[in-house]
């Protein structure tokens, strides 16, 4: 697993540009710093997915993705293997001038990520920064204007403080040291850029800098060629510090290439909102967005659905977890998915596994994507397929009827279709429920129904009830 922060950003971009660009299918995960802002903003079997969808909006906007995982597959048809690199990002908003972004948190996902060893020391101090297009569009323009001036006014309290502290070491050093080169560590690229310019042009004074220090040089470069373009550079090197991880999102929307992961759609919203736009007041604009943001997109835990009806006598796993599903494809179901393509992990990844890590469930969901493929190719060319080496293309060709098929939780198997009309409801009709005794609430109604799976309770009139179940047979 490649652990990618801010200060090795720049040295990994060319090894995950390659690994994008040669991958087959590429698989994704996210990590939130929460998802329900407000205890009644509930999922409900009532719910039609532009309900769902709105639901879903209003609950994460104030949440962020903290850390994104990549696992890139490539198909070795000689081997029946598929070569896998994982990438683990930390993402961190740092402010931008006339923007001072926030990070809201659920207590109960900071449980959940210290529980599963999220290193906050990387998100805080190393974190990769993004915009999304508006907050870009307004960086640009705001650049484009050029006046230190007005990026002056727009400080913090603790950037002009500590703003003042870098002048004040570098006046005298200018005043009265010998030494021709100074070294600071400066982080905040804001500062960065300000002292660029000021130095540059007001105290002959050479800059160069990196994401963790400034040097200063009392001897400008000869080249006068070198340095007009290190000084017409210097809105770009700012841009681009703030829009880092932004670059990997860019590169796998431009790649088109099959993104898979396993119930996705929060981790679509968050990208949406995060890396391109506000998530819009409309479910079908929110589809198209994503569709041509990512024109192929498979949901494992869909897929698992499926499966299991296909399967219905050798499939046994009781829910459709990542970790389940993972766990049985590589003990029990290692024999049903017999000669599917093995995944051979990239060197420089480390074989310590663990759940609940972006990268690494991202390469887990990629796997079980792997053996659900092979199990659905056996069914649609036969069981031959267990004697020879399946094809790439065979194992996309069984899965291409649930393209762009997106799960909904709670929802008795429903999905979202993210290029074309949503399925029709096939869950059971609601029950009316009138209550004889006033002593019964709403819990006890719940209790007698749940033998027929998930039960949502909605009142409707006095002593009046709606009553939604996943299905109307009794579950054994």
């Amino acid at each position: 697993m490649q652990e990618v922060v801010d200060s090795n950003f720049d040295a990994l971009y060319p090894q995950i540009e390659n690994a994008v660009n040669n991958a087959n299918f590429i698989t994704i995960d996210a990590e939130f710093s929460g998802i329900y802002s407000e205890e009644h903003l509930k999922h409900s079997l009532f719910d039609s997915l532009n309900d769902r969808y709105k639901t879903l909006k209003k609950n994460i906007q104030q949440f962020t993705i903290v850390q994104f995982g990549i696992a890139t597959f490539h198909h070795v048809p000689s081997e029946n293997v598929y070569k896998t690199e994982c990438f683990n990002f930390y993402l961190f908003p740092k402010s931008i001038p006339l923007k001072n972004r926030k990070i809201s948190w659920q207590v109960t996902s900071l449980n959940f990520l210290c529980k599963h060893n999220f290193d906050f020391n990387k998100f805080l101090n190393d974190g990769i920064c993004y915009l999304n297009e508006p907050d870009e569009k307004l960086l640009k323009d705001y650049l484009t204007q050029g006046d230190l001036a007005n990026i002056l006014e727009h400080l913090s309290f603790e950037e002009e403080v500590e703003l003042n502290e870098y002048k004040n070491q570098l006046s005298e050093w200018m005043a009265r040291s010998e030494q021709t080169t100074l070294k600071l560590p400066v982080i905040n690229p804001v500062l960065q850029y300000i002292l660029h310019k000021d130095l540059r042009n007001n105290y002959n004074i050479w800059t160069i800098s990196d994401t963790k220090s400034m040097s200063f040089l009392k001897t400008i470069p000869d080249t006068q060629e070198y340095v007009s373009k290190q000084e017409n550079n210097l809105e770009e090197i700012l841009l681009n510090s703030f829009m880092r991880f932004s670059k990997i999102f860019k590169l796998l929307s431009s790649s088109k290439k099959f993104i898979v992961g396993h119930n996705v759609l929060l981790d679509l919203m968050f990208i949406h909102q995060q890396f391109y736009k506000p998530l819009p007041d409309s479910y079908t604009e929110f589809k198209n967005n994503i569709h041509t943001l990512f024109p192929k997109i498979y949901d494992t835990k869909f897929l698992s659905f499926k499966l299991r009806n296909l399967y219905k006598t050798e499939v046994n796993w009781k829910q459709n977890s990542l970790n389940i599903l993972y766990e049985y494809f590589t003990t029990t179901g290692r024999v049903l998915s017999f000669n599917s393509p093995n995944i051979v992990l990239n060197e420089e990844c480390s074989n310590q596994k663990s759940y609940h890590s972006a990268g690494w469930d991202a390469y887990f969901a990629g796997c079980i994507f792997v053996k659900m493929a092979h199990l659905f190719c056996v069914k649609k060319f036969g069981t031959g397929l267990e004697e020879r080496i399946v094809t790439h293309s065979e194992l996309m060709s069984s899965v291409k009827k649930f393209v762009n098929s997106i799960n909904i939780a709670r929802s008795n198997e429903m999905y979202m279709q993210f290029d074309g009309e949503d399925p029709i409801f096939s869950r059971p009709e609601w029950l009316h429920v009138k209550l004889n005794s006033p002593s019964i609430d709403i819990k006890e109604l719940i209790n007698k129904f749940s033998s027929f799976g998930t039960v949502d309770v909605m009142p409707f009139a006095h002593r009046c009830f709606l009553v939604a179940v996943t299905n109307h047979n009794r579950l054994v």
